[in-house]
């Protein structure tokens, strides 16, 4: 009984195109973990990881069992946990896992919104990268303060300023779009275009398109820093 839960649970995952292994073997950063459905999920280029267990149990799942869920979560570095039970949670549990990347349901309430998690956690991975390409192109300037409340930024020798104006243009685009669709607002969304050979806005309308035009975009910066990087080992010899 318990083993046919763990297998309906994957089933759904499948059924949406997910990869979904029952009773795996994960090993994380300090220990190795035996995880009920180990579902992977690829998309715009990023995977996405989420521990799934099961409690077919007739008791309330306890606050300990959501705690034990953010641990494994975190150890595997997967980008989500869902603890299905068939009993419901204690009100401890469902504390616990406020605010946290987990979700608490049972198998039906799962099938709602599995899809709707899932586009949300690839929305999340992608924002993630354009947040660390933000911060990576802005090592490529110094700053300086000469004054209180003033600074100067001046790129690192070899830097190509236009490129690097150029990158910050598109990330501030992307950030805009992300933002609109986390926090629920209707299309349009905002995200950089090439047209004639210079980057512009555009616009999408709807999150589908707007999320495989900013994973494009993506690839294109990394591209972008990566270039930067060569110019700059080569300035300094």
């Amino acid at each position: 009984m318990w083993r046919d839960y763990q297998e309906r649970a994957a089933e759904l995952f499948r059924s949406l195109g997910c990869h979904a292994d029952i009773e795996a073997t994960v090993a994380g950063a300090r220990a190795v973990h035996k995880v009920d459905v180990w579902v992977r999920f690829g998309k715009f280029g990023l995977e996405t990881r989420w521990v799934i267990e099961c409690k077919r149990w007739r008791a309330a799942v306890p606050k300990e069992k959501v705690l034990a869920l953010i641990g494994v979560v975190e150890d595997v570095g997967a980008d989500r946990g869902v603890l299905i039970s068939a009993a419901g949670f204690q009100s401890g549990a469902i504390k616990a896992a406020e605010k946290r990347n987990i979700t608490l349901t049972t198998l039906n309430g799962l099938r709602e919104t599995v899809r709707e998690e899932l586009n949300s956690s690839v929305a999340q991975a992608l924002e993630t990268k354009v947040i660390k390409l933000k911060d990576a192109f802005s090592a490529l300037s110094t700053y300086e303060h000469p004054r209180p409340g003033y600074h100067v930024s001046k790129p690192r020798p070899g830097v190509d300023h236009h490129a690097h104006g150029q990158a910050y243009g598109m990330l501030a685009l992307l950030e805009l779009g992300f933002e609109r669709l986390r926090l629920g607002k209707p299309a349009p969304f905002p995200l950089p275009i090439k047209t004639g050979g210079r980057w512009g806005k555009g616009k999408t309308s709807t999150a589908e398109e707007f999320m495989t035009k900013a994973s494009e975009a993506v690839v294109i910066l990394e591209a972008m820093l990566a270039e930067q990087h060569r110019l700059m080992r080569f300035a300094s010899g």
